[in-house]
């Protein structure tokens, strides 16, 4: 099993770089859509193809409790990002918000919603249900979670402090979605409208900022802290196999 999951992490990585090639290529516009996020999809189909064990169902049930935690789902990253902004605005970082919101949102919309389906089936359809099959949904969600944050290589050129936020905050994201997914059946709605508002807030709060090394630790402080609370209260919940 855990060759097979580094062979879909290759897979993943290799054409990441393939489609941010061609994005180049053909002159796509970034802020239509990112056509490396389409990777993690691509990854797990050619998985589910070479391998019949690794075959899953993507599950889209809709039902009181998937409604309830999509709108978790929905306002989580909105409470957090904004606490980070918060923070970062008493500490002098000159955040500020996005400026001519109402032109760039529609604009950037549907590929924030096609890059967030496509990252989802990948990170948390395929990869964490896989890793769960054998670990503790805790254990996966930070492998998970590192995996996706190390993936961001564009973020690298901002430095070593900057990723270590970086991966705060994917690390920590990675357990809470996890936890909202749990008798979900790994709900794609859930963990797709929980990256949609990482993405709008990234957008919305952290546009003229995002490279800032500072706040990206504030904001890596800011989301460890309510997962390692969930971790508390949920007690055995997240590490039982």
């Amino acid at each position: 099993m855990i060759l097979k999951l580094i062979i879909y992490v290759f897979i993943t990585v290799v054409f990441t770089g393939i489609l941010a090639v061609f994005q180049q290529k053909i002159n796509l516009s970034f802020e239509k859509i990112v056509l490396p996020q389409l990777a993690p999809a691509i990854g797990v189909i050619i998985m589910a193809v070479s391998f019949s064990s690794l075959r899953f169902s993507v599950h889209l049930d809709l039902n009181k409790l998937i409604v309830a935690k999509s709108l978790l789902a929905l306002g989580i990253p909105l409470l957090l990002f904004a606490i980070s902004f918060f923070v970062g605005k008493q500490f002098g970082l000159g955040v500020k918000l996005t400026n001519d919101l109402s032109n760039l949102i529609p604009l950037m919309f549907v590929g924030i919603v096609i890059g967030a389906i496509g990252e989802e089936i990948g990170w948390r359809s395929f990869l964490q249900l896989t890793l769960e099959k054998k670990n503790p949904a805790l254990l996966a969600s930070i492998v998970v979670g590192t995996l996706w944050g190390l993936w961001h290589v564009g973020h690298y050129k901002n430095g070593m402090f900057f990723m270590i936020g970086f991966l705060l905050f994917t690390i920590s994201a990675s357990v809470i979605v996890a936890w909202l997914l749990r008798d979900t059946q790994y709900n794609l709605i859930i963990s797709v409208l929980f990256h949609i508002s990482i993405n709008l807030c990234f957008l919305i709060l952290f546009k003229n900022s995002l490279t800032d090394s500072k706040l990206m630790i504030i904001n890596g402080i800011v989301w460890l802290i309510p997962a390692i609370g969930i971790v508390l209260i949920t007690g055995k919940d997240l590490v039982r196999m």
